[in-house]
């Protein structure tokens, strides 16, 4: 049976609903890493705010329900109630509550409708989990008072069990970057395992990891053959400088990257007009469509190239005989591309793509570094992250095993980067040195 639509009509609409977060309309709103983190906490406790505090007048709301909540189980407690504006003040206000239990974040989703755009960002990590949840997650050491919250928060009267589909649109997906969703369900186990540290970080953790996903991606988008893996992308730390003789740097730096991001949704896009995908099914990564797609194949792929072609007044050349499916696949992705070509009249939404993926996605780690052009930089608080999820359960890893798991997450630092690396570890005091040779010095976390 074809993986293929039965019948594939040109539409005038290019349709994205999967494996990215971006959309040709997406607005700023979109991307919320609040709601994403509550989105992650939610998967990877499989909880959510029971349904007399998952309100729709704003997460204000929920909040103060839940301070009544506490305000009351306290009261059983406490001698004097005075006591409680006391409490109040240490444990409600916003930026205090959202670092007592992972948890609280969730009431950053209390007002998320399953149609809600901010939903996307979410997806996109949900994609990366593939249905990962902690069993029996580490537990931070709190006081009296604290774990009286915790109680509150942990109780049948504010959270529920959360059992329902992890995507906002219900089609679960395939991983397009099996490489990179191993190693996101390694690093989100470790941060559940470290409680505190997840709570301080979990912005970054996730800001870092949807630019690698942004990056590998456009960097396998055309590797239609064979499954995705880590390619070369160097980054910088943010105290070096950036000449034109660091080759690495500007051959396989985030210029590469931006060249690519203009093919992610044209390829994504007629990706989904092939394929038929329903509430239930589960979507696939283009490099899997392809290694399914058969000699039988060929007619409806060769047809509707054409008829692409045809509607969007498109000039190019077919092998009319040619029976390999990769071939005509490899001429839609060719037209789907071409549509959004300078001087075409979908040109424009094409570029406010590009933008917001550079924007939202990328912004954090792109510096434009005068002559050198765009270069990936890290700073430190980054760098900290990287190397605690990279060390992971281990007490300490050799330099170099260090940087094979920054490579195998698509982070790469060429000879000169990694001499100020061991300066960075050496000032922060979390490096041993055996000897003078580069395989007896070692790297412990700082977790």
């Amino acid at each position: 049976m074809s993986i293929l639509k039965q019948e594939i009509t040109v539409s005038n609409v290019n349709s994205l609903k999967g494996f990215f977060p971006v959309r040709t309309k997406s607005s700023d709103e979109s991307f919320d890493w609040g709601v994403a983190q509550g989105i992650v906490v939610r998967n990877l406790y499989r909880k959510v705010l029971a349904k007399n505090l998952h309100v729709k007048d704003g997460d204000g709301v929920s909040y103060e329900k839940f301070k009544e909540v506490c305000r009351s189980d306290f009261g059983k407690r406490l001698d004097d109630m005075q006591l409680w504006e006391y409490l109040e003040d240490m444990y409600f206000s916003r930026d205090t509550f959202y670092r007592i239990a992972p948890e609280c974040l969730l009431f950053k989703i209390a007002t998320l409708t399953s149609s809600s755009p901010k939903n996307r960002l979410g997806d996109l990590f949900s994609s990366l989990m593939q249905n990962y949840f902690n069993e029996s997650p580490e537990r931070m050491k709190r006081n009296f008072l604290e774990q009286q919250v915790v109680s509150s928060l942990r109780s049948q009267n504010t959270l529920n069990d959360f059992s329902e589909s992890r995507y906002s649109n219900g089609i679960e997906e395939r991983p397009f970057l099996p490489f990179l969703t191993a190693y996101f369900r390694k690093d989100i186990a470790f941060l559940s395992n470290h409680p505190a540290y997840l709570i301080e970080h979990l912005e970054e953790f996730l800001k870092l990891y949807a630019y690698l996903y942004t990056a590998q991606l456009g960097l396998n988008i055309k590797g239609l053959t064979r499954e995705p893996s880590s390619r070369p992308l160097y980054f910088i730390m943010e105290n070096e400088t950036a000449s034109l003789e660091r080759t690495d740097l500007q051959r396989n730096g985030h210029r590469k990257v931006s060249v690519n991001i203009g093919l992610i949704f044209p390829y994504l896009t007629m990706a989904e007009t092939l394929i038929n995908v329903e509430p239930g099914d589960t979507r696939l990564p283009l490099w899997e469509i392809t290694s399914q797609l058969t000699q039988s194949d060929v007619p409806v792929l060769r047809d509707y190239a054409k008829a692409f072609a045809k509607h969007r007044n498109l000039t190019t050349k077919f092998e009319n005989n040619n029976q390999d499916p990769v071939y005509w696949l490899e001429k839609l992705l060719e037209l789907s591309t071409l549509q959004f070509g300078k001087g075409e009249t979908r040109a424009a939404a094409q570029g406010k793509f590009v933008r917001t993926t550079e924007v939202e996605l990328c912004g954090t780690f792109v510096r434009n570094r005068g002559r050198a052009g765009k270069i990936l930089v890290m700073n430190q608080d980054y760098l900290s992250l990287l190397t605690n999820l990279a060390v992971g359960n281990e007490e300490r890893l050799r330099f170099h095993e260090l940087l094979d798991e920054f490579r195998a997450r698509g982070v790469y630092f060429d000879k000169k980067s990694q001499q100020s690396l061991i300066k960075f570890y050496e000032r922060i005091g979390n490096v041993e040195r055996m000897s003078d040779s580069g395989d007896a010095v070692y790297v412990r976390k700082t977790v």
